[in-house]
């Protein structure tokens, strides 16, 4: 996509963002003056807004909705809480999926929140993971530190705030933009969530289904790479929300403790897989593949 090109909403220029991306992560460019420049924009928000658009150019559309800047703070805009999900979502929700598919659109969405003053600082985006160093603190120290120290933390803090920006497709592939960042995030979650919840009586309720795909990051990844993996046999969407349904009843009605680590959902999964592959689930209907998953989760 080339940013000459028109687009039902607007992003950035899907070509130039991935260069853009690819650039500031090759390995030449490990605390060198691009990194420099990226870091340095982070302090001021018109800055950054404007080093990103010149090197990825705006491609014209229908801009997307934003939420109120007094929902965020630097913490929240990093894990946000369930309601900061659900009106980034019900904000978005008439975002086709191939478009919440794409870095070069997440992107867009959190320039135009920085614009608004919605994302307090650009320098949120380089935060790390704990709750004692903020995004600024962070940036500051790599570009002060000496030597190979300085290369490394200047290119931490370049990833960081790539990830958190859109996804980081270049070095994560395709899940990067659903775990990665925020607001896509927020976004896939929440639209999981609304689409078991069509199913009507059949469906758990929100705050089970919730429970779900919030226990934690990890967890979150393990669920999505059955949804993004190429050629998964729980490609279906019936077979995703019937079994994302069942984890939710599993949980409801026992805690489904074991169920919680990471690790066992990944056995579950392979296990379910090998039978989807072999009575191909996706051909029944959701109920049916329910008691399928039902069964399986039953022994975990």
């Amino acid at each position: 996509m080339a940013s000459s090109q028109s687009a039902q909403y607007a992003e950035l220029g899907e070509v130039e963002y991935t260069a853009f991306h690819k650039k500031l992560i090759a390995e030449k460019e490990r605390g060198g003056e691009f990194q420099r420049e990226f870091l340095t924009a982070l302090k001021d928000n018109a800055r950054f807004v404007e080093c990103v658009r010149e090197n990825a150019p705006r491609i014209a559309g229908e801009p997307a909705a934003t939420i109120p800047g007094a929902l965020l703070t630097e913490q929240s805009f990093k894990d946000p809480p369930k309601n900061v999900e659900r009106m980034i979502y019900d904000r978005l929700k008439d975002i086709p999926p191939k478009t919440a598919c794409r870095i070069s659109f997440w992107a867009e969405v959190t320039l135009l929140h920085i614009e608004e003053g919605a994302i307090g600082k650009a320098s949120w985006l380089a935060a790390n993971g704990s709750m004692n160093e903020e995004g600024a603190e962070r940036v500051e120290k790599a570009l002060t530190q000496t030597g190979d120290a300085r290369a490394k933390a200047m290119d931490d803090c370049v990833r960081a705030a790539l990830r958190r920006m859109s996804g980081l497709r270049a070095e994560r592939g395709s899940r990067s933009v659903f775990v990665d960042a925020p607001f896509a995030r927020a976004w896939w979650r929440e639209r999981i969530i609304a689409r078991i919840l069509e199913r009507g009586d059949e469906a758990e309720g929100r705050a089970a289904l919730t429970n779900v795909v919030r226990i934690n990051q990890t967890y979150w990844e393990r669920l999505i790479v059955m949804i993004v993996s190429r050629g998964s046999v729980l490609g279906s969407v019936n077979v995703q929300d019937a079994f994302i349904n069942s984890l939710a009843k599993r949980f409801k009605e026992d805690g489904g403790a074991a169920l919680r680590s990471a690790n066992t959902l990944t056995s579950a999964l392979r296990r379910f897989s090998a039978i989807s592959a072999a009575r191909e689930l996706g051909a029944l209907e959701f109920s049916e593949i329910g008691a399928v998953a039902d069964e399986l989760l039953a022994r975990f």
